[in-house]
């Protein structure tokens, strides 16, 4: 996911805001591996799609998974020692505002977005 990463933060880069880029970026992170690990992104020729948009005081980042996948995303607050399961819950810390859509097809695509204040 590492392009994915670097797709998102080249595109705030070069608009001179004031975003955290790291924080951005380890959202980024979070978000695309639960989409390659429990949807079809995660397949051969599987992928993911990234829209960022901005304003100079906020940035959105979706990314939208390639369906099929068994369960939604959600905060899990089960096993704080464990080894997975976090990761919409740092998102939930870092992010101004973020949200789940799920696809209407029978794919199921889940789009995965958060924003960030500048």
């Amino acid at each position: 996911m590492r392009e994915v990463r670097r797709f998102v933060r080249e595109a705030l880069d070069t608009e001179g805001g004031a975003f955290d880029l790291d924080d951005i970026d380890l959202m980024t992170a979070e978000i695309a591996t639960n989409a390659a690990r429990h949807s079809a992104s995660g397949r051969k020729d599987g992928g993911v799609r990234v829209t960022v948009l901005w304003t100079p005081d906020l940035a959105r980042v979706e990314i939208q998974d390639d369906g099929d996948s068994e369960t939604l995303p959600q905060m899990s607050h089960s096993d704080e020692w464990g080894e997975s399961g976090r990761g919409l819950l740092l998102v939930n810390e870092l992010a101004h505002a973020w949200g789940v859509r799920v696809g209407d097809d029978e794919r199921r695509r889940v789009t995965v977005w958060f924003e960030a204040k500048g």
